[in-house]
C-alpha cells in the first residue's frame, strides 16, 4: 500500500495499531495451544502415531509463528521505535505470514478431509474434491508468499505525494483464491459432519446416543465454525480495506492458529466422549479454557512406620463399631485419595 509520512504520522491507529493488536490475540492464542496440548499429551497414547505427528507438527509450526510475531514487533515498537518508516517497511518474517498460516491449516484440513472420507465409505470422488481445494489452497499461498518478497513497501516521497494522488494497490487474485478456498474447504467439510450426524439421529432411539451425537454436533460447531470465520472475514477486510489500512492483516496473522486450536478442540472432545461424563468441566470446549489435568492425584498413608505394616491398634471409632484392623500387611491397601485439580 502506498504510504505518504504525513498520512502515516496522522493515522497511526491504522497502520502500527493492528500490529499491537495481532500479537496480543496471538499471546492468547498461543496460551490456548499450550493449555489444549498439555490435555492432548496426557492422554495421546491412544492416538495413532500419525496424529501424534499432526500435533507435534503443527504444534511447533504455531509457536513459529508466535515467535516471529513477537520478532517482528520488537523490531517496531523497540528497535524502530519513533521510526515512523520502519514501522511499515515489512521484514521477511512479516512476508511468510501466508506459507506459515496454510502450513498450519492444511494439515488439520487434511485430517477432517480423512474423516469425510471415511463417512462416505472411501468415496474417491469426495477425497479428489477435497484435497483439489486444499492443493489449491497451498500453492496459491506460496505464490503469495513469493509476490510479497517481489513487492516493495515503504514510504512514499513527499514530491510524489504533491504531484497528484496515490495510486491504489490492485487486488492479488491469488491471495483472495487461497483464502476463499480455506472458507469454501471448511463449509464443505462443516456440512458433511452435520449432514452426518442428523441423519444418525434419526435412526437412533436411545436417549443416551442422543446426547451423544448432541455432543457431538456442538463439538463440530465449536471446531469449525472459528477458522470458518475468520477465513471470511480475512477475504472481506482485504478485498475492502487494503487501500485503506492494515486491519485485515490481524485477521491473517490469527487465522492459522485457529486450525491448530480447532484440531485440538477436535481430538479433546473425542478423547473425552471416549472417557464418558466426568464431574466438573474439562478444557476441550473454546468456551472453557481453564487450567486443569486429568490424572488423579494418588497419596499413599502408611500407618505404621516401625513396622512398615498396618497398625492393629484401633481407635476408639473402631472399637465402637466392632471392625477389627487387618494384621496381615499383604492384605492391607494404601489409602488413595483422588481428586481433579483445578
Amino acid at each position: 500500500m502506498p504510504l505518504s509520512l504525513a498520512g502515516l504520522e496522522a493515522h497511526p491507529a491504522k497502520y502500527i495499531g493492528p500490529m499491537l493488536v495481532s500479537l496480543t490475540l496471538e499471546a492468547l492464542q498461543t496460551g490456548i495451544v499450550i493449555n489444549q496440548s498439555l490435555t492432548f499429551w496426557e492422554r495421546a497414547e491412544r492416538e495413532r502415531n500419525v496424529v501424534r505427528g499432526l500435533v507435534s507438527f503443527v504444534t511447533i509450526v504455531a509457536f513459529l509463528q508466535t515467535s516471529l510475531r513477537f520478532y517482528a514487533g520488537w523490531r517496531v515498537f523497540v528497535e524502530g521505535f519513533g521510526n515512523w518508516i520502519a514501522s511499515v517497511l515489512f521484514i521477511w518474517a512479516d512476508k511468510i505470514q501466508s506459507t506459515t498460516t496454510v502450513l498450519m491449516a492444511a494439515p488439520v484440513q487434511v485430517f477432517l478431509i480423512w474423516r469425510c472420507w471415511t463417512l462416505f465409505n472411501r468415496s474417491f470422488a469426495v477425497l479428489v474434491a477435497l484435497l483439489t481445494l486444499v492443493l489449491a489452497q497451498l500453492v496459491s499461498s506460496v505464490v503469495v508468499t513469493i509476490q510479497t518478497f517481489q513487492a516493495h513497501f515503504g514510504v512514499v516521497p513527499e514530491a510524489e505525494v504533491e504531484a497528484g494522488p496515490l495510486p491504489k494497490v490492485p487486488i492479488s487474485p491469488t491471495f483472495v483464491l487461497s483464502l476463499t478456498c480455506s472458507a469454501v474447504l471448511d463449509v464443505l467439510v462443516t456440512g458433511i459432519l452435520l449432514v452426518f450426524l442428523t441423519r444418525s439421529k434419526q435412526s437412533v432411539t436411545s436417549s443416551r446416543f442422543r446426547r451423544i451425537l448432541k455432543r457431538l454436533t456442538v463439538l463440530i460447531w465449536e471446531a469449525a465454525l472459528p477458522p470458518c470465520v475468520c477465513a471470511v472475514m480475512t477475504v472481506i477486510t482485504y478485498v475492502t480495506l487494503v487501500d485503506v489500512c492494515y486491519w485485515d492483516l490481524t485477521f491473517q496473522a490469527i487465522l492459522g492458529k485457529l486450525y491448530v486450536i480447532s484440531l485440538f478442540v477436535t481430538l479433546n472432545g473425542r478423547a473425552d466422549l471416549q472417557d464418558g461424563p466426568r464431574p466438573g468441566f474439562s478444557t476441550n470446549r473454546i468456551s472453557n479454557l481453564a487450567w486443569t489435568t486429568n490424572t488423579p492425584i494418588r497419596v499413599d498413608i502408611p500407618t505404621d512406620i516401625e513396622t512398615g505394616g498396618v497398625s492393629t491398634r484401633n481407635t476408639q471409632a473402631d472399637d465402637a463399631s466392632g471392625v477389627d484392623t487387618p494384621t496381615d500387611p499383604s492384605c492391607a491397601r494404601p489409602a488413595v485419595v483422588s481428586e481433579k485439580t483445578t
